[in-house]
């Protein structure tokens, strides 16, 4: 079994997701960025794009996110804050 991390999808508007991943890929503004549980720390300046998670081996979740925001990645911990979200 993959090993999981938590995570937190927020907007203004509402928290789009809240809970365990085993994967996730965000739109950076150097490129796009792939975390897994374990990854060092750090934070990062969000762009328009899509964002892709893995909640499972077997469950995937995109999202489309618009406006500029921050990823922070902290013990285990994501966190992603951004202007606008539409599930897609």
């Amino acid at each position: 079994m993959a090993k999981s991390f938590n995570i937190s999808i927020v907007s203004p508007e509402k928290i789009a997701y809240e809970g365990k991943a085993v994967s996730l890929i965000a739109p950076c503004e150097s490129g796009y960025l792939g975390v897994l549980a374990d990854h060092v720390p750090l934070i990062c300046n969000l762009k328009s794009g899509n964002i892709f998670l893995r909640k499972t081996l077997q469950e995937n979740i995109s999202f489309k996110v618009s406006g500029k925001g921050f990823l922070e990645v902290l013990k285990n911990n994501v966190t992603i804050l951004v202007d606008s979200i539409v599930d897609l």
